[in-house]
């Protein structure tokens, strides 16, 4: 099975180090995009074990799973990977993971999002990718995963739920920087409240059935 890992950095070398070391056999397949304001990777000795991509600005998470779709086309996947960069995989998690994501691939399931710890480490089906278009990119991060995956189900795609083990650790990207914390804060109502106009009611009440600004 052809695949891309994709995960998007902000901020915490060290916690980044210890996600890239828990997915060893990922690394082949590897992309991580610097979007640290001053381009903390340069230094960082992860650039040694997979692909570190410098945008020309950092991108924000809907734009940076979109360059993970993109790549992963471009690449001929079947899937693309998203793992979070303060996430870190158990013993055995990377390696169960594939040969569920292979076993969906050959058994034919129509299958759009597999999630271990919900979507400290996920994938997507590129099949389903193409279905349901890019990310919402008016989306900054919270609630566009929310949207993308509600996208999937209305394109008749099935989420699996793994239940493998993945660390979330609790010094996160967003604890980890206040000014970071103060954006995630002030914008919050204002994505929960566009993703309530785009379907019609808030999450798990959403009226409206067709999806747009895809």
């Amino acid at each position: 099975m052809r695949y891309l890992v994709g995960i998007p950095y902000v901020n915490r070398p060290d916690l980044l180090i210890r996600a890239v070391h828990s997915i060893q056999p990922y690394w082949d397949h590897t992309v991580v995009i610097d979007n640290s304001s001053e381009r903390e990777l340069r230094q960082a000795s992860v650039s040694n074990l997979v692909s570190v991509h410098e945008p020309p600005v950092p991108l924000s998470f809907t734009q940076s799973m979109n360059y993970f779709q993109r790549l992963a086309s471009e690449r001929n996947c079947d899937a693309v990977l998203y793992m979070h960069n303060d996430a870190e995989a158990n013993a055995g998690t990377p390696e169960r993971f594939l040969e569920i994501l292979h076993g969906l691939q050959v058994s034919g399931h129509k299958w759009g999002l597999a999630l271990t710890n919900f979507d400290a480490l996920a994938a997507y089906n590129m099949e389903a990718v193409r279905a349901a278009g890019s990310w919402d990119t008016t989306f900054s991060s919270y609630f566009s995963d929310i949207d993308y995956h509600r996208r999937l189900r209305l394109a008749g795609y099935d989420e699996i739920f793994t239940g493998l083990p993945v660390m979330h650790h609790v010094s996160s990207t967003v604890k980890s920087d206040s000014n970071l914390g103060f954006i995630v804060n002030t914008t919050w109502p204002l994505y929960e409240r566009y993703y309530e106009m785009k379907w019609g009611g808030k999450m798990a009440e959403e009226t409206y059935g067709t999806p747009f600004n895809q």
